[in-house]
């Protein structure tokens, strides 16, 4: 079960599932799945509520952009580049989505 697949992530980037490496976008909403489900209950995980999976596709997607970007950093329109996206940070800009189902084991340490 995952919360993001590899065909929604492609969707929602508006490329064409049969014109794109699939391998690739499996690999990332796969890690954007994991990650969220390791903050989230298992109860949350097996639900997935559409809050849990909004924050996985928002995680998948800043995958995705660090993953093909060039230096992993996203461009604006007037080409400047943005923020590096891989950070602690790609957690937290998500957790008002997770707050209702975050597994308070993982705000240990």
């Amino acid at each position: 079960m995952a919360l993001v697949t590899g065909e929604e992530l492609a969707l929602n980037l508006d490329q064409d599932w049969d014109d794109v490496d699939q391998v690739a976008y499996d690999q990332v909403a796969e890690a954007a799945s994991d990650m969220v489900g390791s903050m989230i209950t298992t109860a949350a995980y097996e639900e997935e509520p559409a809050s849990v999976r909004e924050a996985a596709m928002n995680v998948a997607v800043d995958l995705y952009q660090a993953r093909t970007a060039a230096g992993g950093q996203s461009v604006s329109i007037d080409f400047q580049p943005g923020p590096y996206r891989i950070s602690s940070f790609m957690l937290r800009r998500i957790s008002a989505l997770i707050a209702k189902y975050v597994n308070v084991g993982s705000l240990v340490g």
